[in-house]
């Protein structure tokens, strides 16, 4: 099929048929949804609160919100679009469908007036529920890489991650590290599963109330600065949790380390240990090399670009149009002194 109007600025913009912008600023485009809040997705989005209508899921505005407190919830143009209702916009269609890969993270749509159905598949988690119907996709290549397959399923994942946890508890602390969204769903994983008390900082606990708001089932929590967890820490017996803007230990003086990220741990396993006291664990909410192919399948996409600005976008364009039959290119992230591009 003839290229569509789809591609990736140097920032990270994702580009789609001259109208929306995803999860970037372009001075050219009046329409940007933010997928998430993860901060690699975050780039220019004070820029874009002055200049474009920013479109998002309930759940992310709820988190930025509790990042951003200051205006968000009065500006007109930052709102938020239920999931699978179709919102108009200047010639075209705008449809958000969850991505799997947390709280708010949504799949975007754009069917043209002419048509044509462009998307962009943001970070995703794989299987999905339901998948964007597109002609034309913009994919994430965080796992483009053909090495990148795990050969365990994240429900094995989830349960090493409590054996492990149940196990150290018995020795000392256990002290867990891993991105938002993830951090969340190691919660859940621990809650009713372990009978030590879960400590957080303040900002986390905040983020945590947002996420039992929205159904997540996670146990009570105790801030890291109150009498109560102070004591706790004392008596060595506790689960503490680090996440975004929380100062993570160089050290940790007793207890175990544990890691939640697939990122170099192999495929064969989904715990690398490095010591009795420090652990990966591969719990992800990326789909591997397999699941992103079985996603681009699934959306129906006759033509492929792959975001060369997070991850393998060359390997991954390569392996579509080998294994799939998929016209692909990694995106074009040519650099420019222009402003907004």
């Amino acid at each position: 099929m003839r290229a569509p109007p789809l591609d990736v600025s140097p920032s990270g913009a994702v580009l789609l048929g001259g109208l929306v912008t995803c999860d970037g600023f372009h001075r050219d485009f009046n329409v940007r949804v933010q997928t998430h809040v993860h901060d690699d997705h975050m780039d220019g989005f004070e820029t874009s609160k002055g200049f474009q209508d920013i479109i998002m899921s309930e759940p992310t505005k709820a988190l930025l919100l509790a990042d951003f407190n200051a205006d968000l919830d009065i500006r007109e143009n930052v709102r938020a679009l239920e999931l699978g209702v179709p919102k108009k916009i200047d010639k075209g269609e705008l449809i958000l469908i969850s991505s799997g890969h947390m709280l708010g993270g949504v799949q975007v749509a754009l069917r043209l007036k002419r048509g044509l159905k462009l998307g962009y598949s943001s970070d995703f988690q794989w299987p999905l529920d339901k998948v964007i119907d597109v002609d034309a996709l913009v994919v994430d290549s965080t796992y483009g890489n053909p090495r990148s397959v795990r050969k365990y399923s994240q429900a094995e994942a989830e349960e090493r991650f409590l054996e492990l946890v149940t196990a150290k508890l018995k020795v000392g602390p256990v002290h867990i590290k891993a991105h938002r969204g993830t951090i969340q769903r190691a919660l859940q994983v621990l809650s009713g599963n372990v009978n030590y008390p879960l400590v957080c900082s303040p900002r986390l606990c905040n983020e945590i109330a947002i996420y039992r708001r929205f159904a997540y089932g996670i146990e009570s929590v105790l801030e890291l600065d109150s009498r109560k967890a102070k004591r706790t820490i004392e008596r060595d017996k506790y689960i503490r949790f680090y996440s975004k803007g929380d100062a993570r230990p160089v050290e940790v003086s007793s207890g175990t380390m544990i890691v939640l990220s697939a990122y170099m741990v192999g495929g064969e396993s989904p715990v690398l240990s490095y010591s009795d006291r420090s652990f990966s664990v591969a719990l992800s909410n990326h789909a591997d090399f397999f699941g992103t192919l079985e996603y681009i399948r699934a959306t129906g996409a006759k033509y492929v670009v792959t975001d060369n600005t997070r991850g393998h976008g060359v390997d991954l364009a390569r392996e579509i149009k080998a294994r799939l039959g998929i016209e692909a290119r990694p995106s074009t992230t040519e650099l420019s002194y222009e402003w907004g591009v």
